[in-house]
């Protein structure tokens, strides 16, 4: 074999050390047996079965038969599920009237053998010709089913060597894998009234039971989370809705994991989109208890009653887009990113839960959990719901390191405690116990993402999410392996870097690894995977554009897209920016009147930035500062006068994140010596015809190493005084610090973040 083959089918690089594998051949899937066809043909009376109709499928491997019975696993989305879209015109219409439908069919090839007599558990997925590929699980061992590449299949049809109608797979035996991993979330407690209430619906947690749950779920994304992701996504619904599922997924992902015990199934019966808000949800701006409240009053009011309706859902999911806040103690507290009431799942009136997803505060800054991350949070208020209790609160698990922790900060905790694990073992809600049949495509998260979200949403396009911004990347490109743990991102267009907290499930982490359980594990794929490198479209020039400051010249924006080709299971192959900037001509461009000089610029954008910023003398007195060949920003930032102390200071990180700039215009002159005169590009003071495009485009946007997210519990600190003295000026216009030491501002540490995310589910 190849590396690449031997990547791909054992999950390493050396052929030593193999694990015990044998070559078997086996019954092809395509064309479709007649056991299949009998199957379609018994739809119908599938319909009225649990199970419905299994067909037999035998090999044998390592001198042993093995007989298994598949049934269609009819996947996570009911047939009934609509995506709908509400607001598209009268907000008070009827969703099912109003909205669209985005959904089309899905292939439905994958196989179960649930083995109560023979003790054997199987998965199978025969989705392509010539190609089987899943897990027979028989005693302490487990048989890994891969095809064998298609090369090798290539020579042994040229020697003859396939059996007619059989395939040639690799099946290797393994133990069982027997290692647990850590995880952590935040948002909810149990009632000690909860075992009274499961006990009145007849739903005490007995013991014993192991079934797989199935947890029916209805998902409303918000407003305010569809007006901030449909610019990202170019307004094509059908992109958010790939981007809701693939969301979702995430989340089922932490539901399929291990350490969790028992899985839930989640099945997605209703998914609306708000292009604007309904008239019976009122949002409360975010207002975290009277919005649950009037969130669970809607979703009992459109669920249909009764667990037997095709229809009907276990759980609504209130997905918003808003910043959500309580007041404790008499203070308005933003920690909090979600709320459910313990242990309500099943129960009509409770059977809620909201979870925030992008939210910024109210400067644009992004929360650690504004992008992929946020499926920590979802998964978290899920787990109450079920009736998890956080860590460490009325159980004996450690309160750090697991998705129930009291707070969800900036890195791992991606598994699940032994006490959450205790509450699944335990539980015998009922209406957690019916399935549903076959989704259709596209609308079945698991067919399109198969528990692996982050192979269709790598490291780059997780950074993308959270700053919704397509130059958008990892902070440090050349540390894979720590993304699994804390993937941090950062933008040309920004200073600093931000959090994203651990990257999803399945995100490459190296060289064939990838991120399980917030480790960066050996990745162990079902074939080789094709990767193509992305490359670069022409550059697409704009008009010539000029702030028609006096001196400057005018400037141009160039883009380009990873297009040509489009990168595919890969980030590599676009290195450098999207965006170019080249110096032009503004005669045509400005007035012929005369021009503002740079300090008139500076001093009238001062006022404006006084007007959002207190600190800043409200005359609007700004200055441009002498160039650095150490800082190239310096020249090319605004400098304000602050109100305080008379001296100058740039706020280009408090206005970071608000879209409002804090730099001069491209072009804007801000240096000369003998070679010539430097020109502003991109943020820059640099040489007139330099091509920036050519270098990095890091050249100075990562001096200031700190993170720039939200803060748990006011919109923004004041600065340290080291910082301020770095980006700031003395009454004479010259620097005070022209480095920033090391640790002169560190982030807040993850427990600023706990917060009591839930309510107590009311006696009965």
């Amino acid at each position: 074999m190849t590396t690449e083959e031997l990547v791909s089918v054992f999950g390493q690089s050396l052929a030593e050390n193999l694990p015990d594998y044998q070559v078997v051949f086996l019954p092809t899937p395509h064309p479709v047996p007649v056991e299949l066809e009998a199957l379609e043909a018994a739809e119908a009376a599938e319909a009225a079965t649990d199970e419905g109709v299994a067909f037999p499928y035998e090999f044998s491997a390592f001198g042993s038969p093995v007989g298994l019975r598949l049934r269609r696993n009819h996947g996570l989305i009911a047939p009934s599920f609509r995506v709908l879209l509400r607001g598209a015109g009268d907000p008070d219409q009827d969703a099912a009237a109003e909205g669209e439908r985005l959904q089309r069919d899905v292939p439905r090839c994958h196989f179960l053998h649930r083995g109560e007599d023979d003790g054997v558990v199987a998965a199978l997925s025969m989705c392509h010709p010539r190609s089987v590929h899943g897990l027979v699980v028989r005693g302490n061992d487990s048989l890994e089913i891969w095809p064998l590449p298609e090369r090798l299949q290539g020579l042994q049809r040229l020697r003859g060597d396939l059996p007619e109608a059989h395939v040639a797979h690799v099946v290797k035996r393994v133990p069982l894998d027997r290692h647990r991993y850590l995880f952590s979330a935040d948002d909810a407690v149990m009632h000690p009234d909860v075992e009274a209430v499961l006990a009145a619906r007849g739903q005490e947690g007995r013991g014993g039971a192991q079934a797989r749950l199935v947890l029916e779920t209805a998902l409303f994304l918000d407003e305010a989370a569809y007006r901030l992701y449909a610019p990202f996504v170019s307004h094509d619904e059908a992109q958010l809705r790939d981007l809701v599922l693939a969301y979702l997924n995430g989340v089922q992902a932490l539901y399929h994991h291990p350490s969790l015990g028992r899985a839930v199934d989640i099945v997605l019966v209703r998914l609306e989109l708000f292009r604007t808000q309904p008239h019976d949800l009122p949002h409360h701006d975010g207002d975290r208890s009277p919005l649950l409240d009037s969130f669970c009053e809607y979703n009992e009011r459109h669920n249909p009653s009764g667990d037997e309706d095709p229809h009907h859902w276990d759980m609504g999911l209130y997905v918003s887009g808003l910043d959500f806040f309580a007041y404790e103690n008499g203070r308005k507290s933003g920690v909090t990113m979600g709320l459910a009431t313990v242990g309500g799942v099943c129960l009509d009136r409770y059977a809620c839960v909201i979870a925030e997803l992008g939210t910024v505060n109210v400067f644009g800054k992004p929360y650690p959990s504004a992008g992929f991350t946020s499926v920590y949070i979802l998964a978290h208020e899920i787990g109450h719901n079920l009736g998890m209790h956080h860590d460490s609160t009325s159980n004996s698990c450690p309160k750090d390191g697991f998705i129930m922790s009291p707070s969800r900060g900036t890195q791992g905790e991606a598994v699940w405690s032994s006490c959450s694990q205790e509450v699944l073992q335990q539980t015998q809600a009922e209406c957690l116990t019916d399935r549903p049949r076959a989704p259709p495509k596209d609308m079945d998260h698991m067919a399109v993402y198969k528990d692996e979200p982050g192979q269709a949403w790598g490291a780059k396009k997780q950074c993308e999410m959270l700053l919704r911004d397509h130059d958008a990347e990892l902070r440090y490109p050349s540390r894979l392996s720590e993304i699994c743990d804390n993937l941090q991102c950062r933008t040309p267009h920004r200073s600093g870097f931000y959090f994203a907290g651990p990257a999803l499930t399945g995100t490459s982490c190296g060289m064939g690894r990838w991120c399980q359980g917030g480790q960066c594990v050996v990745m162990k794929r079902k074939k080789p995977i094709k990767v193509v490198k992305g490359g670069w479209s022409p550059w697409r020039s704009e008009p010539c554009q000029s702030g028609c400051i006096s001196k400057a010249r005018g400037f141009q924006k160039r883009r380009r897209t990873c297009t040509n080709p489009r990168p595919v299971n890969t980030d590599e192959g676009c290195e450098g920016s999207s965006v170019d900037v080249v110096l032009c001509k503004d005669d045509h461009v400005c007035p012929k009147k005369k021009r503002p000089t740079v300090v008139e610029y500076a001093s009238s954008q001062c006022r404006l930035f006084a007007a959002l910023l207190p600190d800043l003398d409200p005359t609007g007195a700004g200055l441009q500062a002498p160039h650095e060949q150490g800082r190239l920003w310096m020249s090319c930032a605004i400098f304000c006068r602050r109100k305080d102390t008379g001296s100058y200071y740039t706020p280009r990180l408090d206005l970071n994140d608000m879209g409002v700039n804090a730099y001069f215009p491209d072009g804007t002159w801000c240096h000369g010596d003998s070679s010539g005169s430097y020109y502003c590009q991109q943020r820059h003071c640099l040489p007139e015809g330099f091509q920036i495009s050519k270098v990095s485009h890091w050249l100075g946007t990562d001096d200031v190493p700190m993170p720039q997210n939200a803060l748990p519990h006011s919109p923004a600190l004041p600065h340290p005084p080291l910082l301020l003295s770095y980006l700031g000026l003395g009454a004479d216009g010259r620097p005070l610090l022209d480095q920033l030491p090391p640790g002169a501002a560190t982030p807040p540490p993850d427990d600023a973040w706990s917060d009591r995310d839930y309510v107590e589910l009311p006696a009965m």
